[in-house]
């Protein structure tokens, strides 16, 4: 196989992204993706996601505020449609661990690394989008 797996990660704004901002250096490449930053994850359509995998994307992941520290309440929007997405995922040949919703605080921009790893090395085990 040997391809570099394709995956796409979305971050909120306001808790998520500051700290992966701080703990990376530009110029660095470490292998994790480079993030997408959403205003909030609540504003995260659907249907971006679903342009995400028709793109070849392998696996798309999305890192919020966790619920009790939203102060928009994107992250029970966030819930409720990924829910909805992975079971609509299924109609297009598409498996639904190919999703992922994390909750991620300001300061834990390891966690939030680790998190961009371990599911990068999910979708190499899974490898490209059967079609």
């Amino acid at each position: 196989m040997g391809d570099k797996p394709k995956v796409m990660v979305f971050c909120c704004n306001w808790s998520t992204y500051p700290g992966l901002k701080l703990s990376r250096l530009p110029e660095s490449d470490d292998g994790s993706p480079d993030p997408v930053i959403t205003m909030c994850v609540g504003r995260l359509d659907p249907e971006l996601i679903l342009e995400t995998f028709s793109r070849g994307a392998w696996g798309v992941l999305v890192a919020g505020c966790p619920p009790d520290e939203c102060e928009h309440d994107g992250n029970y929007k966030t819930r409720r449609r990924i829910m909805l997405l992975k079971n609509t995922l299924e109609q297009f040949n598409i498996e639904p661990e190919r999703l992922a919703l994390e909750w991620v605080s300001t300061g834990e921009s390891a966690k939030l690394k680790k998190l961009m790893d371990d599911f990068t090395e999910r979708m190499a085990r899974l490898g490209p989008q059967r079609r």
